[in-house]
């Protein structure tokens, strides 16, 4: 739905902006590598991210109550509600925490923040719009049935993950994988739960059809450096030849390097 539809009672805020390096690219931010307790807990489903950090002024919102949207493109993406516009955007969906990545942690902050990176790495524009209201659940609520925004949307069947050594097994894929030995979702259980284990996981709670990771992402990830070969050849990404590659595969993921600016780009594959 067109954000015009709703001008009549909502404000325009801010755009919103996100870090960016000396280099002009999005900063990415993958803080579950600093949470003192990574080991004791899981990382829910949006909690590998990656994420981006961001501001947009809403000094003007400090204390108020009401319903909040991000537009993207001039389409409402996502409605949500809270007592403290200022508090909610900045503080929760703009600097992702450590704690936030895990079991227990603000998951929604976690999955907006992503989606908003993926929106603004695709070359669109995000921008924040609010209406002051005391209603605020109500009015959220008829919000979301009236412009059926995609970002409300999420996915119950998502698994959560952990973090864990490279070549380490968890309790789930433990679990998964005795219950599921013949299935084809593996190539060989040594091979699923081995080095790129934590990259498994991770394409699992992907909902978009297609997304962008730098190979220094996917080190951070895996917590393990990219052999060389990763970063020269295309092969080394395809599934007719790499074992590792045949799990992602069955995941449902197409790998596509790109060397230029030592990226992947994973496209899932219509069954």
């Amino acid at each position: 739905m067109n954000i015009s539809a709703l001008t009549h009672s909502f404000q325009f805020v801010d755009s919103i902006s996100v870090d960016r390096n000396e280099a002009g690219s999005v900063d990415i931010k993958m803080p579950q590598r600093r949470y003192e307790k990574a080991d004791e807990y899981h990382v829910h489903r949006y909690g590998w991210g990656p994420f981006c950090g961001f501001s947009v002024d809403t000094t003007d919102y400090v204390g108020v109550e009401g319903v909040y949207l991000f537009t993207a493109g001039y389409e409402i993406k996502y409605v949500g509600e809270t007592v403290d516009i200022h508090n909610r955007i900045g503080s929760g969906y703009g600097n992702i925490s450590p704690r936030n990545c895990f079991e227990g942690g603000q998951q929604t902050n976690c999955r907006i923040n992503h989606l908003i990176l993926e929106t603004v790495r695709n070359g669109d524009q995000v921008a924040l719009w609010v209406e002051e209201t005391e209603n605020r659940k109500l009015r959220e609520t008829e919000l979301i049935e009236q412009c059926d925004p995609p970002w409300n949307k999420t996915s119950a069947t998502s698994p959560s993950v952990t973090i864990q050594q490279p070549g380490s097994q968890s309790p789930e894929s433990q679990s998964t994988n005795q219950s599921d030995s013949s299935s084809s979702v593996v190539a060989t259980e040594q091979t699923r739960n081995g080095k790129y284990a934590p990259l498994y996981d991770y394409l699992e709670t992907i909902e978009s059809d297609r997304f962008h990771l730098s190979m220094d992402e996917i080190e951070d990830i895996i917590e393990a450096p990219l052999p060389a070969s990763a970063k020269k050849y295309p092969q080394y990404w395809r599934s007719s030849s790499q074992a590792h590659a045949k799990v992602w595969a069955e995941l449902g993921w197409e790998a596509n390097p790109d060397f230029d600016d030592m990226s992947v780009t994973f496209e899932r594959v219509e069954e």
